[in-house]
């Protein structure tokens, strides 16, 4: 366990001497497409930090949440310098404000979850213990000689749109690579987040034949978890389903609530404020486990880090469920964010399985096949009035599941095609 107190002394006095900022000026529509292009990373981030117990990775989800408070504040200048209409004017762009407002506090909330690692030094021996039940699960990947990436820079690989996962970091002997511009050498261990299968296809791609290790080289403190004993691991193991629920839907309701209100989908925002709702529930019902929990160990403050872990998650419902209100309310999104989502890299995308569809009877484990996956991760499912949020390896897809998927721009229609291949052909 670190000090915490000293640790907070020092990002104290590290921001002490941070430089002022600058005004530059900015257009909304780059404002709000750098907004989401930030926070996306961020997630990632954030929950890499806890992982690994990296304070490298935390600082720089640090780093990008003072960056959205910058956006923040250049998004409410620039309305109230453009803004000289009366009230249907003011009206239009009250969607923008709330965008605004509400990726500011979802900013907070992640940037406190990479910061448990200075409150718990060893949360990862907690987040890691059901590490493969994520739906998306953060591993490490080590590059080997022959590996066909090395000399290329990051972006060059497409690891999405081709392998079906992200790289979020490169870890080079003592130095953290983020930038889209790294180079890929031997060695690199790279920080990959994707769902199982193409990750293990990736890992034969990078020749990594060792088993699936999350231990990064440096000296490892011992646990304050005590898991050899039977009664503590029985306990923390069932913290896990809501857990894993917690961390994943409200993951799940960023990307449902700003897909709500780029494309104005009144059933979306419903999706959202649904999700909302659960939250609430799983969250008093993990809180009074954690507190059942603290029968059972002498020192009941190694769990704060989880405890702020599942807190952060519950305001970040709470801002995405916010974000959708105005489309509730009737609000109608202005055209700068119709424009700003034709330039995001990543989208999400609402599509119902039919009867002629590539994905009908066929298994969760099946569609890991880049054929069907095109590089999509499905985050959401409703079979009649049941959300689904993740699936065993059997799981069975049927006619009539609405599928929520999110993935890269460039192959949007070639997933919409295998899910729905007559629909997907008018459209065109």
């Amino acid at each position: 366990m670190c000090n915490y107190l000293n640790e907070s002394e020092k990002i104290i006095k590290k921001y002490e001497k941070r430089k002022k900022f600058q005004y530059q000026p900015i257009s909304l529509k780059d404002i709000l497409k750098e907004m989401k292009q930030k926070i996306d990373l961020m997630i990632d981030l954030a929950y890499s930090a806890i992982k690994f117990s990296s304070k490298e990775i935390a600082d720089e989800t640090s780093k990008l949440e003072k960056r959205i408070h910058e956006l923040t504040f250049l998004l409410n200048l620039q309305i109230i310098q453009t803004q000289t209409g009366g009230f249907k004017e003011a009206k239009a762009l009250e969607p923008i404000v709330v965008m605004g407002a509400s990726i500011d506090k979802i900013s907070d909330a992640l940037a406190d979850i990479a910061r448990v690692v200075y409150i718990n030094s060893d949360i990862s021996d907690f987040t890691q213990l059901f590490w493969d039940e994520v739906p998306e699960p953060i591993v490490k990947i080590v590059v080997n000689d022959a590996c066909e990436f090395i000399g290329m820079k990051r972006k060059e690989v497409h690891f999405r749109s081709k392998y079906g996962v992200d790289l979020i970091a490169i870890k080079r002997k003592d130095e953290w690579l983020f930038e889209r511009d790294n180079e890929i050498r031997t060695g690199d261990i790279l920080i990959i987040k994707g769902e199982i299968e193409p990750i293990k296809e990736l890992k034969k791609l990078t020749y990594d034949s060792e088993d699936f290790s999350f231990h990064l080289g440096e000296t490892k403190e011992d646990s304050d978890f005590d898991l050899e004993n039977p009664e503590f691991y029985e306990e923390i193991k069932e913290l896990k389903k809501d857990y894993i629920l917690i961390t994943d839907i409200s993951e799940t309701m960023i990307e449902l609530a700003l897909a709500a209100l780029f494309f104005n989908s009144y059933e979306l925002a419903e999706d959202v404020l649904e999700m909302e709702s659960l939250m609430d529930g799983l969250n008093i019902n993990f809180e009074k486990d954690l507190l059942d929990l603290t029968k059972l160990i002498d020192n009941p403050k190694i769990l704060t880090g989880i405890m702020r872990i599942v807190f952060s998650c519950e305001l970040i419902a709470d801002a995405a469920a916010h974000l959708t209100e105005n489309i509730l309310e009737g609000f109608e999104p202005h055209v700068i964010l119709q424009k700003a989502i034709k330039e995001t890299s990543e989208i999400v995308v609402r599509e119902t399985i039919s009867a002629d569809s590539y994905f009908k009877d066929k298994t969760y484990n099946q569609l890991q096949n880049q054929k069907y996956k095109r590089g999509f991760h499905i985050i959401a499912l409703k079979r009649e009035n049941k959300w689904i949020y993740s699936f065993k390896t059997d799981f069975i897809f049927e006619v009539g599941d609405l599928l929520i998927g999110l993935g890269p721009k460039e192959t949007v229609n070639q997933w919409r095609s295998c899910v729905n291949p007559k629909l997907s052909k008018e459209e065109r």
